[in-house]
C-alpha cells in the first residue's frame, strides 16, 4: 500500500507526524521514570576543601526512609561516596550532622552526634578505617 505524502497543512487543521508524537510520549515516560528512580533530596551542607580543588555535599535523601548521602567532587564529576543507614531518630532534632576537611585537603569526614562516622581519603582513594576515624573524632 503506497503512502500518500500530502502537505502537513490540511485546510483548517495541522497534521503532526506520528514519529514526533511517539518521541514526545517516550520522552515524557522517561522523565517520569527518572523522577521515580531518583529519590528527593535536600542539600544540608556544601563544603569546599581548603585548597579549593575538591568539594563535598551532605544531603538528606528520602525514598522510603530518610538517610544521609555524602557526594564528593574530585575533578568535574560528582560521585556518591557514602550512604548512611536509615535515620531512626526524630527528624526535627538536630543530629549534629556536619562535613569537615583535613587541613591538607586530602580527607573529608562526616560527623554525626559529635563523632566521625565516615571518612574518605582522596590520596589513597578509599574509605577510612575505624581507627583512622577515632583520630579524626578527637580533633
Amino acid at each position: 500500500m503506497p503512502r500518500n505524502y500530502q502537505k502537513f497543512l490540511r485546510g483548517d487543521r495541522v497534521a503532526v507526524p506520528r514519529w514526533l508524537v511517539l518521541l514526545v510520549v517516550w520522552g515524557g515516560l522517561l522523565w517520569i521514570g527518572l523522577k521515580i528512580l531518583v529519590p528527593p533530596s535536600w542539600v544540608i551542607q556544601q563544603l569546599d576543601s581548603p585548597d579549593g580543588k575538591r568539594s563535598a555535599r551532605l544531603l538528606k535523601a528520602r525514598h522510603v526512609r530518610e538517610n544521609f548521602v555524602v557526594r564528593v567532587q574530585d575533578g568535574a564529576l560528582w560521585k556518591t561516596a557514602y550512604l548512611s543507614p536509615t535515620i531512626t531518630n526524630d527528624l526535627r532534632v538536630d543530629l549534629g550532622e556536619r562535613l569537615f576537611w583535613s587541613a591538607d585537603s586530602s580527607r573529608v569526614f562526616f560527623r554525626l552526634n559529635d563523632k566521625a562516622v565516615w571518612g574518605y581519603d582522596f590520596t589513597l582513594d578509599r574509605d577510612l578505617r575505624r581507627d583512622e576515624l577515632t583520630i579524626a573524632s578527637d580533633r
